[in-house]
């Protein structure tokens, strides 16, 4: 038995008129099954059908499998402008039913936590790459890994918000000690800094020990060696920070289509595709912030007193990662800023929870 899904549907196998005929049913293009490949209508599930069309990479079809024309489109194309829509709107509305995508009741979480939501509309479109290894294009959009719809992972809403408010803090630029103070606030909400090894500090850790100077990096560690009761001569910390993010699920797809053109002959000939989150799609971000490490060590007045410094902190973050820097792939070409809808925070203790 065939147990390897191209295997099992070897579309790369069939001759080009039935390669053909599949192309337009696969997409729904066409509801007429290729008379000698009947097999392949045991496919129903839309994506399932998109991943054959990978396969066209090998065969004389590899252009129709992915565009066609504006007059004519084929493939893929057709697909999300035709047809995708439906397909994940209804996968979204299923995600939503059995995933819960905001925080619990917060009276469950320590005092100090505080959740915050954003509904957001894209002003532009957002890139991400998919991890797939397979494909018809060379640049899917990151699409979650059971229900196949475009998504942020929490890890990268984590990376995003994490360098937009070392941004600010850049930006900004601050006295040595205050720099230093408010580097520690950052490592305490996200986590250790990347690079921060015995000997080698490399990435994070190292620009930000530039960018701040000497003395506001020995300070930096001080802190975070005081916070954690680390002796001087043993290596800096690995830990988790308080902020735990939610994933973002969309329910549109889209094209983006970058033809470079040689300076010699100023007309491009080779397009790279991207798939995309078009700009005026709805998202939703969700964060929640549970200062665990402070539980039996701080008091109550204590862990409210840095929570509410933590918000304001996290806010400005988030209003600008999404606003200013955006959120995703070629974001210094604008691509993954959006305009903020609502912005929701709850606190610990607020309205019941």
């Amino acid at each position: 038995m065939k147990r390897e899904f191209h295997a099992n549907f070897a579309f790369a196998l069939q001759d080009s008129p039935i390669q053909a005929y599949a192309l337009d049913w696969l997409v729904r293009k066409s509801l007429r099954l290729p008379h000698r490949w009947q097999e392949v209508g045991a496919i129903q599930d839309d994506f399932a059908r998109v991943k054959i069309l990978a396969q066209a990479i090998i065969t004389g079809h590899k252009e129709s499998a992915r565009m066609g024309t504006r007059r004519n489109p084929t493939g893929l194309y057709y697909w999300i402008q035709k047809k995708s829509a439906e397909f994940l709107h209804r996968r979204k509305e299923f995600i939503q039913r059995v995933i819960p995508l905001s925080p619990l009741n917060l009276s469950l979480f320590p005092p100090g936590s505080w959740a915050i939501q954003v509904r957001f509309t894209l002003s532009k479109p957002y890139l991400s790459k998919d991890d797939v290894d397979f494909y018809i294009l060379d640049n899917p959009v990151k699409k979650e890994w059971v229900f196949k719809v475009p998504y942020v992972a929490p890890s990268q809403w984590k990376g995003a918000l994490r360098a937009a408010m070392t941004r600010i803090l850049v930006e900004e630029r601050p006295e040595p000690k205050e720099f230093a103070r408010r580097r520690f606030r950052l490592t305490l909400l996200f986590g250790d800094e990347k690079g921060e090894e015995p000997g080698a500090i490399k990435g994070l850790a190292q620009f930000l020990d530039q960018t701040g100077g000497k003395e506001s990096a020995r300070i930096y560690r001080n802190l975070v060696r005081a916070h954690f009761g680390i002796p001087s001569d043993k290596p800096m910390p690995h830990f988790q920070g308080r902020l735990y993010f939610y994933p973002t699920f969309f329910d549109r797809i889209g094209l983006e289509v970058i033809n470079p053109h040689p300076r010699e002959t100023g007309a491009g000939k080779q397009p790279i595709y991207f798939e995309s989150v078009p700009a005026d799609t709805p998202g939703v971000f969700t964060l929640l912030y549970v200062p665990l490490a402070l539980v039996g060590k701080a008091s109550q007045e204590e862990m409210e007193r840095e929570a509410e410094e933590d918000l304001a902190a996290v806010a400005q973050g988030v209003r600008a990662m999404l606003t200013k820097y955006g959120f995703g792939a070629k974001t210094s070409s604008g691509y993954g800023v959006a305009e903020i809808n609502e912005f929701l925070t709850r606190r610990h203790g607020e309205h019941g929870g």
